[in-house]
């Protein structure tokens, strides 16, 4: 790993509160293939800061052991982790885990993730994500309070197994069929307030000046979260955003100059088709592609490690 890389990586994990010192570090969600994350590395012409990994959840057995085989499959690449744990396995319920039924699947994920990296300082987990829409199985809309029992449930568990652990708590960008600040668990349960947020030209604007401007400013947008964050101080998080649009050059720079422009602890570009047709890496949007290199690669990186 370059020295510069490293050093970034101990300022970025150190921040145990919010803290800010140039670009926010920089990941890529590639699936489960560490040989699709050296090509995109490749391709941007440096390394990501950070490994973002998912795990699975089609059953408790599956839950665990997906954390195992993350853990084992990234380790080669000898980067900081920033973790996606589902809230519960399929067939659970959020009624379930607000009356704390899985602490001991908690526990054991959370012994599996505290015996990794002994060097880092803290580790991130995000769970629960995007709870404010209808496709979770832990969507909150009118269950809000058993979310936050739940949320609080995962926390404490992990919290009993090291000191190390910090927790995202993540929204979907401009869903309103609820208000997100009435499943919000508390400061005391919450360090990074963060937001999954998805150009789509089957929705947003073509236009990309104007899309930029609706992720912004619409109901629960961009600067809703990073006003609440900065009520509560704390710093944001964006561990998916993505486009699909050949035409998306000026809204990737002005992402750029967003994440750069807030307390931003770290931003992870979806570049991936799965569930999303975000890929840019393969330039199946080539002058996007180009737009991403320019506002996030070699150069850029370059001139912020100075």
């Amino acid at each position: 790993m370059p020295l510069r890389t490293s050093l970034a990586a101990i300022l970025f994990l150190s921040c145990g509160v919010p803290c800010s010192a140039g670009p926010a570090p920089l990941s890529a969600f590639v699936g489960n293939s560490p040989s699709d994350l050296q090509k995109f590395e490749a391709w941007l012409g440096r390394p990501v800061d950070q490994i973002v990994a998912h795990t699975g959840r089609t059953t408790w057995k599956d839950w665990v052991d997906s954390i195992k085989w993350s853990v084992d499959l990234w380790a080669p690449f000898n980067k900081p982790m920033c973790w996606t744990i589902p809230l519960f396995a399929d067939g659970g319920s959020l009624s379930d885990a607000a009356t704390g039924q899985y602490q001991d699947h908690y526990v054991q994920a959370a012994k599996i993730l505290a015996r990794t990296r002994q060097s880092d300082p803290v580790i991130y987990v995000r769970t629960g994500e995007e709870f404010n829409g209808n496709w979770m199985p832990w969507s909150a809309a009118g269950h809000e309070q058993d979310f936050v029992r739940a949320y609080r449930h995962f926390v404490e568990a992990f919290r009993s197994v090291s000191d190390r652990f910090r927790f995202e708590w993540n929204v979907n960008m401009g869903e309103t069929r609820m208000n997100p600040v009435d499943a919000y668990p508390g400061d005391d349960d919450v360090d990074v307030i963060g937001m999954d947020f998805y150009y789509n030209i089957k929705w947003n604007p073509e236009n990309p000046a104007q899309a930029w401007d609706e992720m912004v400013n619409r109901q629960y947008g961009l600067q809703w979260l990073e006003d609440f964050a900065s009520l509560h101080k704390k710093p944001t998080a964006y561990p998916e955003w993505g486009i699909n649009s050949d035409e998306a050059g000026p809204y990737i720079e002005r992402a750029a100059r967003w994440f750069a422009g807030h307390n931003v602890l770290y931003q992870s570009i979806w570049d991936s088709n799965d569930a999303f047709a975000g890929k840019l890496s393969d330039r199946q949007y080539p002058a996007a592609a180009a737009a991403y290199v320019e506002a996030f690669g070699q150069t850029t990186y370059d001139r912020h490690s100075r």
